[in-house]
């Protein structure tokens, strides 16, 4: 599945068009700039199926839909250039990632005893 990076100042359109190349479902990916916490989100392909959205205003940023999506988790959109309507869902942080700061911290390995 494609990852398409973005950053909280990003306008939604403008990421939408990477996510757009790919032509399936993608990952948008985004560092909180307050928390440097990586936020997820999946989108599906414009879908013939579901009802028309109205098109997001031309001034929506990415860090704008990822908050309005911290509170709903799910929410059906449009783009400007998109004849239907997507779906998008935050993927939850994982917090034990979060908190740890190496490798060797968030996987330990076993020892081996004999």
């Amino acid at each position: 599945m494609p990852i398409v990076m973005t950053q909280p100042a990003e306008s939604l359109t403008d990421a939408m068009g990477m996510v757009s190349i790919h032509g399936r479902a993608a990952l948008v990916a985004m560092l909180d700039s307050q928390t440097d916490e990586l936020q997820m989100l999946h989108v599906t392909t414009p879908q013939p199926a579901l009802k028309i959205a109205k098109v997001s205003a031309d001034g929506r940023t990415m860090g704008d839909f990822f908050e309005d999506l911290s509170s709903t988790g799910i929410t059906e959109f449009r783009v400007k250039f998109w004849k239907h309507t997507a779906v998008a869902h935050r993927i939850p942080s994982c917090t034990i990632m979060q908190s740890q700061n190496t490798p060797v911290a968030r996987y330990p390995l076993s020892t081996y005893q004999r």
